[in-house]
């Protein structure tokens, strides 16, 4: 499925409410836009959120909070 749009003089573009609904954005959720390694277009998916990535961590016993940290950081991309 292609769709064309427009890129506003801010760089915005809009997404098409059919890839809206596939990815499950609504008009607050936050994306993750990435380059194809070829360079030849981009990937956009939703992105994750902090409880999303802690859900990954498994505790099996404690936890130093510097490698907690380091682990976050690895794993959860800023905004």
């Amino acid at each position: 499925m292609t769709y064309q749009t427009t890129v506003t003089r801010k760089g915005q573009i809009t997404i098409p409410k059919e890839f809206r609904d596939r990815l499950g954005l609504d008009r607050i959720r936050r994306v993750t836009v990435e380059m194809k390694p070829a360079g030849d277009g981009l990937q956009v998916k939703p992105a994750l959120n902090f409880l999303e990535v802690a859900r990954k961590i498994k505790i099996r016993r404690r936890l130093d909070p510097v490698k907690a940290r380091a682990f976050m950081e690895k794993h959860y991309e800023r905004a």
